[in-house]
C-alpha cells in the first residue's frame, strides 16, 4: 500500500452503526502530501524552497504515483510545494477510496441524494488489516524509533498528526497517552537533527541518506499543510467551506451531506 492508502485506512473509523471517514476537511491535502513523500522515499523528487524538482524518471510501480511523477515532469515551470498542494483535486479522497476498494480493503455503496449529488457509503472495512497497520504505527510511536527502516512509518505518523487524525488512531480516554506520544514523535522528528536519529555505518549510509531526505521533505510538507489549514480557518471560515470533500457519506459530518441510516451488517457507525 502507498502512504496515501494507509493514511485513508487509518482515517476510516468503524463504529456500532456506521463507518466514518474522520478528518475529511483536511484529508485530501494530506493525501496529496503523502504522494510527494512516497516519491521522495523512492528518490524520484526533491523539494526545494522554490520548486519541486524531478530527479529520477525511472518506472514507479504504483500507477497513481507514476502519473503524479509524470505530471510533475511535464509541469512548466516546475510547481512550488505550496502551489502543488493548493491545486489538490476535490476528488482525491474518493480516488483513494476507490483504490482501497480495488484492494478489497473496503466495500462501498454508491447512491445519489435528492439533490443529485453522488454519495458513497462505506459498508465494510477490513478490520484485521487496519489493526495490523495500527500496530505497526503504534510500535513506532511508542518506541520513538526513527531508524532508516522506519522512514515510511515516521512519515505516516507525522501525516496522521498533521491531518488531525490522532483521535482516529488513538480514540477516547484510553488513547490519551498514544496521542501525546504521537505529538511528541512528530515534534521530535521535526526538530531533532537527522544525525541523532540514524546510526551511520557502511551498510546503513544509503538508507540514512534516504531517511534524511524524507525527514526534510516531511518537515516542508507539514509546514505548508499547517499554513494551508490555517489560511482556510482564519476569520471563522472552516475548511469545510469551499473545500468540500463531497461525495461520500459519513453519517455525522454536516459538510458532506450525511446519510443517517445504518446498514445493519455489524461493522457500522458510532
Amino acid at each position: 500500500m502507498a502512504l496515501g492508502d494507509e493514511l485513508l485506512l487509518l482515517a476510516i473509523v468503524p463504529g456500532r452503526r456506521r463507518i466514518r471517514i474522520r478528518g475529511a476537511d483536511r484529508l485530501r491535502f494530506a493525501l496529496r502530501a503523502s504522494e510527494l513523500v512516497d516519491l521522495g522515499l523512492a528518490r524520484r523528487i526533491t523539494v526545494g524552497p522554490r520548486q519541486i524538482e524531478v530527479t529520477g524518471s525511472q518506472h514507479v510501480e504504483d500507477r497513481r504515483l507514476s502519473n503524479v511523477l509524470r505530471s510533475l515532469s511535464a509541469a512548466s515551470p516546475p510547481p512550488s510545494l505550496k502551489d502543488w498542494l493548493r491545486r489538490t483535486p476535490r476528488s482525491l479522497t474518493i480516488e483513494y477510496l476507490s483504490r482501497l476498494e480495488d484492494q478489497k480493503v473496503v466495500r462501498v455503496r454508491r447512491w445519489r441524494d435528492p439533490g443529485g449529488r453522488a454519495r458513497h457509503d462505506i459498508l465494510f472495512v477490513d478490520l484485521p488489516r487496519r489493526r495490523a497497520l495500527l500496530a505497526r504505527l503504534d510500535s513506532v510511536v511508542h518506541s520513538g524509533s526513527a531508524m532508516p527502516e522506519a522512514a515510511d512509518d515516521i512519515s505516516l505518523a507525522m501525516l496522521v498528526q498533521a491531518a488531525g487524525l490522532a483521535r482516529a488512531v488513538y480514540p477516547g480516554l484510553r488513547g490519551i497517552t498514544g496521542r501525546r506520544r504521537l505529538a511528541a514523535l512528530s515534534a521530535s522528528a521535526l526538530f531533532m537533527p537527522a544525525s541523532a536519529r540514524t546510526s551511520l555505518d557502511a551498510d546503513a549510509e544509503l538508507a540514512a541518506a534516504v531517511t534524511t531526505g524524507a525527514d526534510a521533505l516531511t518537515r516542508q510538507l507539514l509546514g505548508e499543510l499547517s499554513d494551508l489549514y490555517a489560511e482556510f480557518t482564519t476569520g471563522g471560515h472552516s475548511l469545510a467551506h469551499g473545500l468540500d470533500p463531497g461525495s461520500w457519506s459519513e453519517g455525522g459530518t454536516a459538510s458532506t451531506g450525511h446519510h443517517s441510516s445504518g446498514h445493519g451488517n455489524g461493522s457500522h457507525g458510532d
